[in-house]
């Protein structure tokens, strides 16, 4: 049996009358690859950021490789948690080469200069990951919108993390792009065992690289695993019935926009 490396026991976040997340329940063993869909505003970043140590929960526990949590923990914890955060149009654009963008997230990075170590080779395995090795001396201000993106997830893959959290990691990239990055997501759960958790709005894009889908809205509606079709209900409940449903094949089902989103 793998050991288990998320475990979120009546994890709720925000108002009590009016949380943005409420009563979540999870747990991920090593290897896992899921998915969390959802609409706007469901809190499916406020929940990598719980996982990230990031916020502090309302109330509720977050266990990561069996541990707890907590202001103790979270230091050493977190050195095994690679995070990808939303991509934002507006963000700063560093005066820094790429290999040094993607050296802030080795493990070291913040520690005294004479304890550093020469981590080249790994900063350069990242960016083999994701197909910019070539790109690794050019000043990431002039890089295009994919091609920055692509630099932040090796720099969330650096450390080769044990857990690896993701907020639409797609962004920016082109259908291409897309598949080879789920594909390179695929291989690290099943060939390096490491655990993914991924937001993304295209459950029809994902669903063949997944072992499972986390539909959420506040709450986690319905946690379904590979080759599981998502009940009707599932959707309304987490979209309203301004929705059209749409089975692609046995093993996916996906849905277009609705037409007036949740908020």
């Amino acid at each position: 049996m793998s050991a288990q490396v998320v475990s979120i026991s009546d994890l709720s976040f925000g108002p009590e009358k009016s949380p943005v997340l409420d009563q979540i329940n999870l747990q991920l063993e090593a290897g896992h690859f899921m998915g969390i869909i959802g609409p706007n505003g469901a809190g499916k970043s406020t929940l990598l950021a719980a996982i990230a140590g990031l916020i502090q929960p309302s109330c509720g526990t977050v266990e990561l490789f069996g541990k707890p949590l907590n202001q103790f923990s979270r230091h050493k914890l977190l050195k095994q948690v690679g995070f990808l955060n939303q991509l934002h149009e507006h963000e700063p654009h560093l005066p820094l080469r790429v290999r040094d963008v993607v050296a802030m997230g080795s493990a070291g990075y913040a520690a005294p200069l004479w304890k550093q170590s020469n981590n080249r080779a790994e900063i350069m395995a990242a960016l083999e990951q994701v197909e910019m090795a070539d790109l690794a001396e050019r000043d990431f201000r002039h890089l295009s919108g994919g091609q920055r993106q692509r630099v932040r997830l090796a720099r969330a893959l650096v450390r080769q993390p044990r857990l690896l959290l993701l907020d639409e990691p797609s962004a920016a990239l082109d259908s291409k792009r897309q598949d080879r990055l789920y594909a390179l997501l695929r291989s690290l759960c099943s060939d390096q065992g490491m655990t993914i958790i991924m937001v993304e709005h295209d459950i029809a894009a994902i669903t063949a690289y997944v072992d499972s889908v986390a539909c959420l809205n506040r709450r986690i509606h319905h946690h379904a695993m590979q080759g599981e079709q998502i009940p009707d209900d599932i959707w309304h409940a987490m979209y309203g019935d301004h929705i059209h449903i749409v089975a692609h094949d046995a093993g996916c089902i996906g849905c277009a926009h609705p037409t007036e989103e949740a908020q």
